[in-house]
């Protein structure tokens, strides 16, 4: 076996010895930029991975460097999308359209009484703890689900400037949850009012006859029985003393005090 490398006191017996880099690119490990789709929450990540799954790596890494590096000018949520605008190879930027799937009237209201049924929805809501169900409906079930289209030459059926678009929309979503909500038409005034109808209507059902939530006569449990004793023998009569002492001229008021208390006590508790 060769001798193994070593600097000083210190024997690189697992890895060699140490070569010098001049960035952090040189070892793989990178720092993420600023801004970039790291740590996304679930709804901003499913937007964004419905770009990354429809196309391939070498264009995914090229918009996740446009969307870091501030090419993209403008993006804007819009009824079921967002548009955008990229700054590329060519002096105007090219313009790029996400268009989420075509939802029905039902569909909507189905994933709107999803959100405002579950208690504390609407807080919920806006730190962007959705269920699958309804960013299934409000977003895609499927990446592929998710049209991208944009302007440039490329023919990719996502390009590096969908992809870039695609990470500053997420980003939107997942700064402000409700921009969900405006690339399908709602807002938290409706939710809320929703909520408020929904509501009264479970109030009302549940105190109706024959809904299990109405009480039908079934045997109450029975009450506490707490312990009865005097509270004037079972306090410390020192620190009534010493209260009266801090309202009291003389120990003469001191004492007449604490025995009107008594007194008064006696009269509220008799029988």
């Amino acid at each position: 076996m060769g001798k193994r490398p070593q600097e000083d006191n210190v024997i690189y017996a697992n890895f060699g010895a140490r070569t010098r880099v001049s960035s952090a690119e040189e070892t793989g490990q990178a720092e993420p930029a600023p801004n970039s789709a790291n740590a996304l929450s679930a709804p901003a990540m499913r937007l964004f991975n419905a770009a990354l799954r429809q196309t391939d790596v070498g264009r995914a890494k090229r918009g996740r460097a446009y969307a870091n590096g501030g090419n993209v000018l403008d993006v804007r949520p819009r009824p079921r999308g967002a548009s955008g605008e990229v700054i590329g190879s060519q002096n105007e930027p090219f313009n790029v359209n996400i268009t989420l799937p075509y939802r029905d009237t039902d569909d909507i209201n189905y994933a709107m009484d999803a959100l405002v049924r579950e208690a504390g929805s609407i807080a919920k809501l806006r730190a962007g703890q959705m269920s699958s169900a309804v960013l299934d409906i409000l977003l895609c079930a499927t990446p592929d689900e998710v049209r991208f289209t944009c302007d440039c030459p490329d023919p990719a059926v996502v390009c590096k400037h969908s992809v870039a678009v695609a990470q500053r929309a997420a980003l939107l979503i997942d700064a402000d949850p409700s921009v969900i909500l405006t690339m399908r038409g709602i807002t938290y005034s409706a939710l809320e009012d929703r909520k408020r109808r929904e509501a009264h209507s479970l109030a009302k059902e549940n105190s109706a006859p024959g809904s299990p939530y109405f009480w039908q006569g079934h045997e109450m449990p029975e009450l506490p029985r707490p312990k009865v004793a005097p509270m004037i023998e079972d306090s410390n009569i020192d620190l009534l003393h010493r209260a009266m002492q801090t309202v009291s001229f003389t120990n003469i008021d001191q004492l007449r005090a604490v025995a009107d208390i008594e007194d008064l006590y006696d009269e509220l508790t008799r029988p």
